[in-house]
């Protein structure tokens, strides 16, 4: 296990355990849950606090099912690490090469070049010099230098980035790669697939807010971006994943202004006009991808993009604290 993991220092992980109950991104809890029986585990995986909730197992089958759930989120926090001397790792302190990569991990760069078209460039993972250039992967983030942020910008970009057949892929200009806007909502895919192996069916599993339900209905609320003890929304989640992106999650304040690691790739700075994003996909790796980019894309082209998706819905608070979403949103809102 990574404890550094891809998103977050661990002077920042100690402050979240310290105060997990006043800044916990999603809240979730069993609908009902009165009437269950449900058995809760929290572990501290892929930069945050992952924790997984069961229903309908009895204590023998809980155990193997928690402990290969965990253990699989490790496994995928370790393959996207950028801190860890993992395939990604690698890659990123080659410079300009063409590497041979795991299948897991081509295929989820193949994930990543689809999205970064169907996003107009707004979702791109290839930010890794531009992460560090403003210092969120370590203990003092800060505006960088224009020069340093020029720097960064030059080498950055999926247009630095070929997918080549046979699981090869070329990276020109030293551009680095960062999972960050993704690996939580995989990790968190993975992690439901392995507890359904194990026979659990009735589950939940939350990583820093990327959270993916099964089974019966259950209640996920989302957290205010502005005040950390109020919800925004408590959503019924029906089988469906449900991911926010928050300038609220990491961040400094500098001259009056907040900086968060939120970047638009096309002008190297922090996105701004969103203050959040919540979305409802199938599936949390596309959840957590979309509320990155929808964040990117700002109020009006993020939800006329939202609109145009299948099997997606959304809701954007702006930068004013206006909410706006989709009417499948709406529909998911437990009043």
């Amino acid at each position: 296990m990574n404890a550094r993991g891809i998103f977050r220092h661990p002077i920042a992980l100690i402050g979240y355990l310290l105060v997990v109950a006043a800044v916990a991104f999603v809240v979730a809890r069993r609908w009902n849950a009165e009437r269950d029986a449900v058995v809760t585990r929290t572990q501290i995986a892929m930069g945050t606090v992952v924790e997984i909730q069961l229903r309908g197992m009895s204590e023998e089958e809980v155990r193997p099912a928690m402990d290969a759930a965990f253990a699989e989120i490790c496994r995928v926090d370790t393959l996207f690490s950028t801190y860890v001397a993992g395939p990604v790792w690698r890659l990123n302190h080659a410079g300009d090469t063409v590497a041979v990569l795991p299948d897991e991990l081509h295929a989820l760069l193949r994930r990543c070049d689809t999205l970064w078209r169907d996003s107009d460039g707004a979702f791109d993972i290839a930010i890794e010099r531009l992460v560090e250039a403003w210092g969120f992967g370590g203990d003092a983030p800060g505006i960088p230098s224009p020069d340093a942020l020029r720097e960064a910008r030059e080498r950055s970009g999926w247009r630095h980035v070929t997918l080549l057949d046979s699981n090869t892929v070329r990276l020109a200009n030293g551009v680095g790669i960062n999972f960050g806007a993704i690996a939580k909502g995989y990790g968190v895919d993975r992690a439901v697939a392995v507890l359904r192996s194990h026979g659990a069916h009735d589950a939940l599993v939350n990583a820093g807010g990327e959270v993916r339900c099964t089974g019966g209905q259950w209640i996920v609320g989302i957290q205010h971006p502005r005040e950390q003890h109020r919800l925004l929304a408590a959503l019924r989640s029906d089988g469906r994943a449900i991911a926010t992106s928050g300038d609220y999650e990491q961040y400094f304040e500098a001259n009056g202004q907040r900086y968060h690691h939120i970047f638009d790739p096309a002008t190297g700075q922090p996105a701004r006009g969103c203050r959040s994003v919540t979305i409802l996909a199938p599936d949390d790796m596309t959840a957590d991808a979309l509320a990155t980019a929808v964040f990117v894309m700002g109020p009006s082209k993020g939800m006329e993009f939202l609109r145009r998706q299948q099997h997606i819905d959304g809701m954007i608070v702006d930068d004013r604290g206006r909410v706006s979403s989709t009417p499948g949103f709406d529909r998911h809102i437990q009043r």
